[in-house]
């Protein structure tokens, strides 16, 4: 098993020119078999419905962000009425919600300006690619926040990711994407590398910086197990 986006970034990037059609950069598994063009890597379909559904829950605000879904070829159908939404494909299926629903929940009750903005941001599919800042912006209200590798579209790689837990929820803020627990676990299945209570996340944050030399955020939350639990 190879993990990215920590070790091993440059020979996932590779892999995926390696399967990648022209037509379709931004989603290389567009009419993928088990081998494309002679490629030696695999297609993970657990890995890849994650990627379908993240694709069009991430950036919920676009007007025509429903032709994700009625233009790809993996997609069967979708229900999507109501708070709790189905989509059937080619790899599987998947239920989920938005994340937006608890976000509009939260600033209905607070009226805060924050907490609107970050809906917003959320909704707009600002924070795509910024797992770890908007699940460390939101832990507190929350059980823990979890950064794990998880599978990606490819078989045999993993990506570190972070995301919510809250009773027996994920809150996957950077998709936009509620689940089980139990449903999330078995599609992605997370190495984790620290769960850390959301209530504890700035007060761990505090003492690394006054005893350790500074560091990113997402190192901070992959050796936070080594720094803080040892303290």
């Amino acid at each position: 098993m190879a993990y990215t986006d920590y070790y091993d970034w440059y020979e996932f990037c590779k892999a995926f020119k390696d399967v990648a059609s022209s037509k379709y950069i931004l989603d290389p598994y567009f009419n993928l078999n088990e081998f494309n063009r002679g490629s030696k890597y695999k297609l993970d379909k657990n890995g890849y419905l994650f990627f379908i559904v993240g694709e069009f829950t991430g950036n919920f605000g676009k007007s025509k962000n429903y032709d994700i879904l009625r233009k790809h070829p993996y997609v069967i159908n979708y229900n999507f009425y109501g708070n709790n939404k189905v989509l059937k494909t080619k790899v599987g299926s998947i239920e989920f919600s938005l994340c937006v629903n608890d976000l509009k929940d939260a600033y209905n009750q607070s009226k805060s300006r924050k907490m609107f903005d970050i809906f917003s941001d959320v909704f707009a599919g600002k924070y795509f690619t910024k797992c770890h800042e908007i699940s460390s912006k939101l832990c507190e209200n929350y059980d823990y926040i979890t950064t794990a590798f998880i599978n990606s579209p490819l078989s045999g790689y993993k990506f570190l990711h972070s995301y919510i837990e809250n009773e027996n929820y994920v809150l996957d803020f950077s998709r936009n994407l509620k689940m089980t627990k139990n449903d999330y676990e078995s599609l992605l299945n997370p190495d984790v590398v620290s769960r850390i209570s959301g209530n504890e996340l700035v007060d761990d944050i505090i003492f690394t910086s006054h005893n350790y030399p500074p560091m990113t955020l997402k190192n901070f939350l992959v050796r936070h197990d080594q720094l803080v639990l040892k303290r």
